[in-house]
Formats: C-alpha cells, structure tokens, sequence
C-alpha cells in the first residue's frame, strides 16, 4: 500500500485530458477510415454500373450481328459464322485467278470470247484452229487445282472450232485427288 492507502497494482492511470486526446484520435481515424471505405464503395459501384453498361452494349451487337438471340455463347456462335462464310467464299470462282488459270493453260491461237459466272460456276466460250489445240487445252485444264472445267458445247465442223466449257470451283477444304 502506498501512502494514501491505495495499493499500487504496477499500472499507472492516464490522466483524463490524455483520454480524451486519444479517443479524439480515435475518432478521427474511424471517421477518415469510413470515408475511405465510403469512398471505395463509390468507385466500386461505379465501376460495376459501366461494367454493365459495356456488357448490355456488347449483348446489343451480338443481337444486331446473329439477328435474335445470342445465346449463351455469342462469341463462339460468331466464330461458327465466320467460319461459314469463310467456307463459302473458297466456294466461289474468284475472276482473277480464273481467267489466269485459262490464259496460263491457252495454246497459241485459242481465244477466250466470253466468261460468264456465279457465284460457285460459270461457263467459258471460245475459238480453237483445231480439235487437236481443243483437246490439249482441256487436259491443260484438267491439272488445274482450283477449278474443274468439262466440255459443254463443241462446233467441230468449223472453223475456227467454237467451244463451251463449264467451269467449278473445287473445295478447297478437300484434299486434291490424286490421278489414277
């Protein structure tokens, strides 16, 4: 015990203005500490408002690209399309690469009058000075890989020989055949 009867448990009381320095602190530290997490909700709640403006955005032009529903995969549905028509373009007769294919394969003296098309066919017109120069033109063709050509029409009886030929493209996702 010490002098004024009380007995000293080792622990020393903080005086009262002390207390309330502290508990001041105290508080304003919750305070600051609330407007941070007031504050970082506020962004977050932001941040999931544009994040679902963005995601109804991209749902809009998977609709306005598939044409309805999306369903629950869009992006896989896109690439399954564009594959589609990535399909159906190398189905198609590209001019360029016809009309060089016939004039790489065309003997001196046979002349392409007319080339008409489709979308995955078309047929040819032209002169030859010989059956002969006719035939060899279409075994010419025949090695060509990116199109089949067979004999429509032939004027063998004139000269010079008139002929048709109808032309295809070949799938180019197939293997070429191999000649027997």
């Amino acid at each position: 015990m010490n002098s004024q009867g009380h007995t000293n448990s080792g622990h020393q009381c903080l005086p009262e203005t002390e207390h309330r320095r502290y508990g001041r602190i105290l508080v304003a530290i919750t305070v600051a500490g609330a407007l941070f997490c007031a504050g970082q909700a506020v962004r977050w709640w932001q941040e999931h408002s544009r994040a679902e403006r963005l995601e109804r955005a991209v749902h809009e032009v998977y609709v306005r690209a598939l044409g309805g529903d999306p369903g629950k995969s869009p992006y896989g549905r896109l690439q399954f399309e564009l594959g589609k028509l990535r399909s159906e373009a190398t189905q198609r007769l590209d001019l360029v690469e016809l009309l060089a294919a016939l004039s790489r394969r065309a003997p001196e003296g046979l002349h392409i009058t007319e080339v008409s098309m489709a979308a995955d066919s078309g047929v040819v017109s032209g002169t030859a000075l010989s059956v002969q120069d006719l035939e060899r033109y279409q075994s010419a063709l025949a090695t060509e890989g990116l199109f089949t050509f067979g004999l429509r029409s032939v004027e063998e009886f004139k000269t010079p020989v008139r002929f048709e030929l109808s032309v295809k493209a070949r799938d180019r996702a197939a293997p070429p055949k191999a000649d027997p």
